[in-house]
This record gives C-alpha cells, structure tokens and sequence, in this order.
C-alpha cells in the first residue's frame, strides 16, 4: 500500500513539474519580455535534459517502448529549444507547451488525477486554444474555444457555489466573480467575432493562466 501511495505521489509530483513549466511556457509566448522567454525556455530545457538523463539511468524500470518515445521527445524539446531560442514563433511555443500538457495527463492518467489539477489542465488547454484562434485569425477555432472555455468556467462557478465545496469562502467568491467575468466578455466577444478586441481576448487567457497556475501552486 506504502508502495502504492509513494508512486501516485511522484506521478502527482512529476505531472505538477511539467504542467507548471507549460504554464510558464504559455504565459512567455503571450505578451513575455524577451527576459521571462529566455528564462521560461532554460527552465523547461533543463528539466528535459533531468528526464533524458533520469531515462537512460540502468535502474529506470519504464517500459523500452515508453523510454524510447520519451528520449525522442527530449531530444526534439532540445533541438527546437536551442536553435530557435527567443526567436521561435508562437506555433513552436505552443508544440513545447502541448507536449508538456500531454506527459502531465499521461503521468497523472497513469495513476489516478485530482480535481485540481485536472481544472488547472482544462484551464490551460483553453487558454492555449484561445491564444491560437487569435493568432491564426479563424473565426470558427474562436467560436469552438470560446465555447468551450464558456463551458469550463460555469463548470467551475457550478463548484464554487456548491455547499460541499472546501475552498475558503474568500476564493469561492472570487472563482464566482471571475466566472461572471467570463461569461460577461465571452458575449462582447461572440457579437463581433470578425472584429475582436485583442485586449478583451488576451486578458480572458491570461485569467486562465493566473489560475491554472494557482491551482497547481497551492494544490494539497
């Protein structure tokens, strides 16, 4: 059982690593000075050269099949990474972040996941959604990530404002109001969707990335 509690830990603890450098990631391609790039890539780089090294440790009982696919993805984070540096576009900032997003699920699906941390995923996923529709000018990848973001966050106001829920009472009104907040500008947003307000639409990503960060700050 000891055994058991201890491997859903590091998978917990290793999931919340890479979901946090993705955020990073995400955040230094919106808007981030070329300092906090800079410092978000060097941050991400070496926890992939951890993994690679972690990965060819004789003691690493993981699966060829899985070290082999992981080795691959390191070495790609390390091409990508070091080639392009500050001047990559935001498409490969966006490959770095969903890959990262993508070993954080597998990690946690492994095993088991908490409600936390799958609202932190949800959070950052929308806001990547987001942040893509505005740079490739689609209407329609809009329209769906606006909807699903919509989705998400009257999910989270439902939770907030249960009886049940053990936030304090401080962070479940604030949960509400952001909640609102979105609702509110995700209409102003769907009214002129040809013609959108960049400010509206990054200040509703940036929501989303204060808070994915926060769930996995303070998770239990």
């Amino acid at each position: 059982m000891k055994k058991n509690t201890n491997q859903v830990s590091n998978a917990e603890e290793e999931a919340s690593i890479m979901l946090s450098h993705a955020v990073s990631l995400s955040q230094a391609s919106n808007n981030g000075t070329d300092r906090e790039k800079i410092q978000a890539l060097d941050s991400n780089l070496k926890l992939w050269v951890e993994i690679e090294t972690t990965l060819k440790n004789a003691k690493n009982l993981l699966p060829q099949e899985i070290k082999d696919n992981l080795l691959k993805l390191s070495k790609f984070v390390e091409r990508l990474t070091l080639s392009k540096g500050i001047n990559m576009s935001k498409s490969d900032y966006d490959t770095l972040v969903n890959i990262n997003m993508q070993i954080s699920e597998g990690l946690v699906q492994a095993v088991r996941n908490s409600l936390a941390r799958e609202e932190a995923f949800s959070l950052l996923k929308c806001a990547i959604d987001l942040s893509s529709a505005k740079e490739n000018k689609n209407a329609t990848d809009l329209v769906n990530a606006l909807d699903n973001n919509m989705k998400l966050w009257v999910y989270i106001k439902t939770l907030a404002s249960s009886d049940k829920n053990e936030l304090p009472q401080a962070t479940r009104s604030n949960l509400i109001k952001l909640a609102d907040y979105v609702s509110k500008k995700t209409i102003e947003v769907g009214k002129n969707i040809h013609n959108i307000n960049d400010k509206t639409l990054d200040s509703m990503i940036v929501t989303n990335l204060q808070i994915s960060e926060g769930l996995m700050s303070n998770r239990k």
